[in-house]
């Protein structure tokens, strides 16, 4: 089968291979998964930059793998302003906790951040599925039980109130991870970072600028050293 889009060609050993690598399928092998695929009746949608997926109010219809380019899960508050709470990018699942929700609407809006492909699996399909496989099924609960651990930590970062402390959780969050390193890589640009710690792009250039000045750590480019941990921990209860 193949699914065109603009003279880009998306194959079914194309797909195949995108979807291996998605943790839902974890221990399932190629044939396994287009056997899945064959009882789905999924669709390939393609999403242009900054094309909403799923609105917060649109009736829950699907879930979605992202084939090709990257989105964002955002929630909009009350007063209109919105919270960037993850990334996904190629081989990684969204909406995903929705399979067994009761609430009938999406609980996030999802946006692509570039020109996008998305599988979309029908929620009945996949209820149906869940219930035949348990391998299935224990994937799915382990994406749940890591995106609500995620979640705590994103809910713990918006906690703090000064834009130092935000940077100082990010960073030590990171070194946690990897207790042994003092040298973090950035996976993603300042915009992006500003994005995830919800405060202006132009506010987190200076504070991390203050950082260097006061020899807590350096930076180059994407790459941040720690100098001094002791510091920055401090800054969490400030």
């Amino acid at each position: 089968m193949l699914h065109c889009f603009d003279k880009l060609v998306i194959t079914m050993s194309d797909i195949l291979e995108i979807i291996a690598h998605c943790p839902l399928f974890k221990n399932h092998s190629t044939l396994q998964i287009r056997e899945f695929l064959a009882g789905t009746n999924y669709s390939i949608n393609r999403y242009k930059k900054n094309q909403l997926i799923f609105r917060m109010d649109q009736q829950i219809t699907h879930v979605g793998i992202v084939l090709t380019g990257s989105v964002e899960v955002q929630k909009v508050i009350q007063s209109g302003r919105m919270i960037n709470l993850v990334y996904k990018e190629r081989g990684e699942i969204i909406a995903e906790g929705t399979v067994f929700s009761t609430i009938p609407t999406y609980p996030c809006q999802v946006t692509s951040r570039e020109v996008t492909d998305i599988l979309l699996l029908p929620k009945q399909y996949m209820f149906q599925a869940l219930g035949c496989n348990p391998s299935l099924l224990t994937n799915l609960l382990q994406l749940m039980s890591d995106k609500l651990i995620m979640l705590n930590t994103k809910i713990e970062l918006l906690s703090y109130c000064s834009i130092q402390s935000k940077i100082a959780f990010s960073l030590l969050h990171c070194i946690n991870q990897n207790p042994v390193a003092q040298v973090i890589e950035l996976p993603y640009s300042k915009k992006a970072w500003a994005e995830h710690l919800n405060v202006p792009r132009p506010s987190l250039c200076r504070e991390l600028g203050n950082l260097c000045k006061t020899n807590i750590i350096t930076l180059n480019k994407r790459t941040i050293t720690i100098v001094n941990r002791t510091q920055l921990e401090a800054m969490l209860n400030e």
